[in-house]
């Protein structure tokens, strides 16, 4: 089983999709980590101006301490600003002594402060209190070194309410704006390659019917331009082929069919010598013929507004075939509704069309029998010719065989009423004249033996105007009484 092709949308949606996520996630852990920042850099700075407000308290009005020595006593305001604050301190010496320190303080909150000017630090949560996140500071008074520390656990506690706050009024937002945003660019990318859809259904459409299309390059973007106009120049290269072909199978066979009608006409004078003959010139006339055809089904171009009346047209074709039938021994009988049955399509197509089935008919079917070209309407409407023949058939096996080019069966053989071997090319003309009319051809059993062609036409909506000198079709069987 062929494995389905990569899909250029699907595998840029994928791609799109992961970044998108891979942004979304990314923003979201680097606005998380700078806010911590913005916090952590908010709380030293708050802990610095406490610092610095023990540190002015203790250093006394003159700055130096009081006789050059620290002032352990701190005034009231800075102990109330220091309650507001739910702010620990200490003050410790140089050699860890504590000197001052908040209710509840009785060491050093960071023993290893005498170590660095300055230090930030952290004391683990004691006795079911939340953790501490202190700054301590070095100052020197009376040319001795203290160390002052201050630790707060109210702030980091407000820190993480507004995270939780933040994740659970605004972190939400993120996952519903990143499924809008991967939507929205998927409907953006769909529009974007609606020139490239659009150019490959005009691409699928062009057949060898229809060679002379050409794919838009109006519109077209940028970066497909290049690719449809080198479709368009490969289609002009395999359309002048085409035509180089076609004009050489016409210029061919239109010139072979007067040296074959002046051998033929010699044969006939020759008599008795030349009659052995006759039937393969006969033969290759035939297939000159359907060569042309062939040429011409290249070429046609239906008109919007032509129409066929295919109940007149079967009654044509029946009476051009006649003496090919008396010849034969052979009757043929036109079966239908005296109205017009009006398709749209080209006369002459259809004629040769349906010359090639009810002449293949009649070659094949058994002596003293009747071929019918019966006029029907299916009940969706379409128009349908049958040639039904009595002959020996076509096995179901071979009846998708028998419209290929140049397949010969033993419908196309000789079958011993004088008929003559064709080249196979009779069948698919009348497949390729019905697919140029946008119909098609089967063939099915005929009840008691034989074959029945059948040509589906599609409906023809307008009328087709009843005509005063119309040809009534022929009721009883065409032949020698």
């Amino acid at each position: 089983m062929m494995a389905r092709p990569p899909s250029l949308l699907a595998s840029i949606a994928g791609w799109l999709v992961l970044v998108t996520l891979l942004a979304v996630g990314t923003t979201a852990l680097l606005l998380y980590v700078e806010f911590k920042g913005t916090h952590d850099r908010m709380r030293q700075r708050t802990l610095s101006g406490v610092a610095r407000v023990i540190e002015k308290a203790v250093r006394g009005p003159d700055g130096g301490g009081t006789d050059g020595r620290l002032n352990t006593t701190l005034p009231d305001s800075v102990q109330a600003m220091l309650r507001v604050n739910a702010a620990s301190f200490a003050v410790i010496d140089g050699d860890g002594r504590l000197l001052l320190g908040s209710v509840g303080v009785e060491s050093p909150l960071d023993p290893t402060a005498t170590e660095r000017p300055r230090s930030v630090f952290r004391v683990p949560a004691q006795n079911g209190e939340p953790p501490l996140y202190g700054l301590s500071h070095r100052i020197v008074v009376g040319g001795r070194p203290y160390w002052i520390q201050v630790a707060s656990g109210e702030e980091e506690l407000h820190i993480e309410w507004l995270l939780e706050e933040f994740v659970e009024h605004f972190g939400w937002i993120w996952l519903p704006f990143a499924l809008v945003l991967i939507l929205v660019n998927l409907v953006i990318i769909h529009r974007g390659l609606r020139p490239l859809r659009r150019a490959s259904a005009r691409a699928a459409a062009i057949g060898p019917d229809s060679v002379s299309e050409r794919l838009p390059e109006q519109d077209m973007p940028r970066e497909v331009l290049p690719l449809v106009r080198a479709v368009n120049q490969a289609l002009d290269r395999l359309e002048a082929g085409y035509e180089a072909q076609r004009g050489f199978i016409a210029d061919a066979a239109h010139e072979l069919r007067t040296p074959l009608a002046v051998l033929d006409a010699h044969l006939a004078l020759i008599g008795a010598p030349g009659a052995p003959i006759r039937p393969d010139v006969a033969g290759m006339a035939r297939l000159v013929d359907q060569l042309l055809d062939l040429a011409r089904l290249d070429a046609l171009r239906i008109a919007p507004d032509a129409s066929v009346d295919l109940a007149q047209l079967a009654v044509e074709v029946s009476t051009h075939l006649v003496p090919l039938a008396l010849g034969k021994g052979r009757l043929i009988e036109v079966v239908g509704d005296d109205r017009p049955l009006a398709v749209r399509g080209a006369h002459d197509p259809l004629f040769r069309a349906l010359r090639n089935l009810v002449e293949n008919a009649v070659c094949h079917a058994p002596s003293g029998s009747t071929v019918s070209v019966e006029l029907a309407v299916s009940a969706a409407g379409e128009p349908l010719l049958r040639v039904v023949d009595h002959g020996p058939g076509i096995p179901p096996a071979l009846r998708a065989r028998v419209f290929e080019r140049f397949w010969q069966g033993s419908r196309d053989r000789d079958d011993g009423a004088g008929g003559t071997g064709g080249a196979g090319l009779g069948l698919s003309i009348v497949a390729r004249t019905m697919a140029a009319h946008g119909g098609g051809i089967a063939v099915d059993d005929t009840p008691g033996g034989g074959a029945t062609f059948t040509l589906r036409f599609p409906p023809h909506a307008p009328p087709m105007p009843r005509r005063t000198d119309a040809v009534r079709p022929i009721p009883a069987a065409v032949g020698p009484p």
